[in-house]
């Protein structure tokens, strides 16, 4: 069996970024090298030759760090080839008034526009069935798959 050939795109590099795509795909990439090829990727070009090479890509929040329309087109043209797409999700994709960024992100549109790529990717990743049953529930996404956040303990700032 050949390797999947996954890239895998974190939204930055501490935090959710190191969290929910960093550490658990540099886990995989060492202790499952047999199975997976990973590539690592912060700010992927938009051009379809950055994709040719990948089964799956998976994400955080996007994909590119342009705008909302270059990820659907990308998201699309992935499925279009036949590439999974994976969207990781941690948090509610809303805020409500006691959030100090509410109106801006009321305004923004960000919201609906993370609903939109929930529902259009192949799969969903979370931290927990809650949060997946919260999906379903209020959005209709169904393709979810429980990935617990990847803390190491023996970590300085958890000791």
């Amino acid at each position: 069996m050949s390797k999947l050939r996954v890239l895998a795109i974190p939204s930055d590099k501490h935090g959710v970024g190191k969290y929910r795509i960093l550490d658990p795909y540099k886990f995989i990439a060492e202790n499952y090298s047999e199975d997976f090829h990973i590539d690592l990727a912060f700010d992927v070009p938009n051009d379809d030759a950055s994709f040719q090479d990948y089964d799956i890509v998976i994400f955080h929040t996007f994909i590119h760090k342009t705008n909302h329309a270059d990820n659907i087109n990308r998201i699309l043209w992935l499925k279009s080839k036949g590439i999974k797409v994976i969207m990781d999700i941690d948090d509610l994709w809303y805020v409500d008034q006691r959030h100090p960024m509410y109106h801006h992100i009321r305004t923004s549109g960000i919201p609906e526009m993370k609903v939109e790529m929930l529902k259009l990717v192949d799969h969903v990743t979370t931290t927990t069935s809650i949060f997946a049953e919260t999906l379903n529930k209020k959005i209709g996404i169904k393709n979810i798959e429980i990935f617990p956040n990847a803390v190491n303990e023996d970590e300085p700032q958890f000791k």
